[in-house]
């Protein structure tokens, strides 16, 4: 156990000293990867939201589906909803009655309709239809008109499904410029420690004469890569936690109306900033990994 302690403090203060004989390329790296870590913080924090709104949307989302007028029995409707929930973008189906149905009128277009309540009404039953895909909503709804007994069939047309599209590309989008953005700090630390490397090339060849493993050699090389993303992710931890807590206040916890509400601050400081620290010393230590092995399988 001594023996770990002591290599792994070995290889801090390699660490440290590299870093410190080389600040202005440390500096140079830690502000690089700060300002993509700042990016990819803010396309988290977007993407979380797009993902929320679009899963809200969606949840609401539903066909309605309108029966024949002769479907009166609870056999009849069991049967019908039975066979719509077997199609496979169908996450619930819910009866809504003919007496519902008029209620579901009357809020909507007012009073005039409660003549027709009782006897009177001329409604059918119906189902509200809810899918588990928003973007096959047409495909969905023209499945269920093919079935015995449904006259017909409406949803919330294109505009809902057009966002609902909208905000998946958006996601799509957002995760292509995250992994270009992680490839550009992977770039950037590879390239600091392989000069740290080059730096120290007579040192290795000395060290490596007396039997020092490959492991011993480049691990504090890891850990100077691991310190260099944590330290590019503090600035972008601490203007995502300050930053978007202010965000917050501004815009009253809201985006333009209550149905687009925004997660708290607390949410966001965990998810994102966990995020942010987490990224950058995996970047941090894969970087610098693959910097040590590729120098050291070179110069065998």
């Amino acid at each position: 156990m001594m023996k770990g302690l002591r290599t792994f403090l070995y290889e801090l203060k390699y660490a440290f000293l590299q870093m410190k004989r080389h600040i202005m390329l440390c500096f140079s790296a830690i502000s690089a990867i700060g300002i993509t870590l700042l990016l990819i913080g803010s396309i988290l924090i977007i993407g979380l939201h797009v993902n929320y709104f679009s899963n809200d949307v969606q949840k609401d989302l539903s066909i309605h589906v309108i029966l024949n007028e002769d479907i009166d029995d609870e056999t009849a409707i069991s049967s019908i909803q039975s066979e719509i929930s077997k199609l496979k973008n169908v996450s619930k189906v819910e009866v809504s009655s003919k007496d519902d149905e008029l209620e579901l009128m009357i809020k909507e277009k007012g009073d005039a309709f409660k003549a027709y309540r009782g006897e009177t009404n001329p409604l059918s039953n119906a189902f509200f239809v809810y899918v588990k895909n928003a973007s096959s909503i047409r495909k969905t709804s023209a499945q269920i008109q093919k079935i015995d007994g449904v006259s017909s069939t409406a949803f919330g047309g294109d505009s809902v499904t057009s966002l609902v599209d909208m905000l998946n590309m958006i996601q799509k989008i957002g995760l292509g410029i995250v992994a270009l953005l992680i490839l550009l700090s992977l770039y950037l630390i590879y390239n600091t420690i392989r000069t740290t490397i080059d730096s120290r090339s007579d040192e290795i060849i000395i060290m490596r004469t007396v039997g020092a493993t490959n492991g011993f050699i480049s691990n504090p090389f890891i850990v100077e890569g691991i310190f260099i993303g944590l330290l590019g992710s503090i600035i972008p931890y601490l203007l995502v936690h300050f930053g978007y807590e202010k965000l917050y206040e501004s815009l009253g916890g809201k985006l333009f109306t209550p149905m687009f509400a925004l997660f708290k601050p607390s949410t966001i400081s965990f998810q994102v900033g966990l995020s942010i620290i987490l990224v950058g010393a995996l970047i941090g230590g894969f970087a610098s990994l693959f910097a040590a092995r590729k120098y050291l399988k070179m110069k065998r």
